[in-house]
């Protein structure tokens, strides 16, 4: 078959930095909207004998002719095995033969993409001066989340609230390490009510939040609804405007699978692209609903694999 180079996480995160990422999953959006790349049926589904989600997400990026699919999924169990909960791993074929160019680790992958399309979400519909963030959830991806958000704005509090106070605290006391102002709760309502932005990340089938609990100006990620069924948020007529990253998605298996079927709703690409706008006034409280796209995974991706070749990194092996 010919040679693959395997790049680990080690590797890969000394490849690309979360300001970058940013900026690749910005110009990906754009690219979908403007029909510059191709994403395909995403395959998301529960496997109960193991306790796990799995899914497969593919696309083609048309003028970078590359191709790529990202398999894997969330194992619920894998916190007691000492393992990460997401577990994937991205592949990279030659467009014109199908064959393996690249095994990348996805795991650090699909932290730092969602993270940055979080960033991306929210530079558009919350307001520039936002400075408290409330994380519903307190795993690997409500420290990405964050982490892309200090990349955007003047953010000074963090409040987390998570199923267990243990996590909810070790979060904050890391956030407070790093000279932001943190703190954990046992009242999501008192936190929801008090943030500028809102991010939820949990594997919820139910709502986490309450529409009620958002004062004027909030803007809200909801990050962790990508399987038919998940629910994290009440979709209702508080929102002024509802962001999706993908419509087909967001309505099969995002927060939009449980809204009404008139919603109006805008894609992220619709603002990245500068035809749509985002926030429009102080008082709006917006919604940004992400399942994950393809595009996302493939571009970053794709970063990380011509500097892998730039600079001879990575291991090569022969199939």
């Amino acid at each position: 078959m010919g040679n693959v180079l395997v790049i680990n996480q080690e590797i890969f995160k000394d490849l690309v930095t979360q300001e970058e990422a940013i900026q690749i999953v910005e110009s990906a959006f754009t690219q979908l909207h403007e029909n510059k790349s191709i994403v395909f049926p995403a395959v998301r589904q529960l496997i109960e004998e193991h306790n796990g989600i799995f899914g497969i997400k593919s696309s083609y990026l048309i003028d970078e002719k590359s191709v790529g699919l990202k398999a894997g999924g969330f194992w619920k169990a894998n916190g007691s095995k000492g393992k990460a909960n997401h577990q994937s791993t991205m592949l990279l074929l030659d467009p014109e033969t199908g064959e393996p160019m690249c095994l990348l680790d996805a795991n650090h992958l699909t932290s730092l993409r969602t993270g940055a399309a979080g960033a991306v979400a929210a530079k558009y519909l919350a307001r520039s001066v936002s400075k408290t963030v409330t994380l519903i959830g307190a795993g690997l991806q409500a420290r990405s989340q964050l982490s892309a958000l200090l990349q955007m704005f003047p953010i000074e509090e963090v409040v987390v609230f998570s199923q267990t106070e243990e996590s909810s605290r070790k979060l904050a006391e890391e956030i407070g390490q790093k000279g932001i102002a943190a703190r954990y709760t046992d009242c999501p309502q008192k936190a929801v009510e008090q943030a500028d932005i809102v991010v939820t990340t949990t594997p919820s089938f139910s709502p986490v939040i309450k529409s009620s609990w958002l004062r004027e100006g909030t803007h809200v990620n909801a990050m962790g609804s990508d399987t038919k069924g998940k629910r994290e948020l009440e979709i209702d007529r508080a929102f002024d405007i509802v962001v999706c990253d993908l419509w087909e998605q967001s309505t099969s298996m995002g927060e939009l699978q449980n809204a009404e079927p008139e919603t109006p709703y805008l894609e992220i690409g619709q603002l990245t692209s500068k035809e749509k706008p985002g926030r429009q006034s102080a008082h709006e409280i917006t919604l940004f609903d992400s399942t994950g796209v393809a595009v996302q995974d493939l571009s970053v991706a794709l970063h990380v694999y011509r500097r892998a070749k730039e600079l001879g990194v990575g291991v090569t092996v022969e199939l």
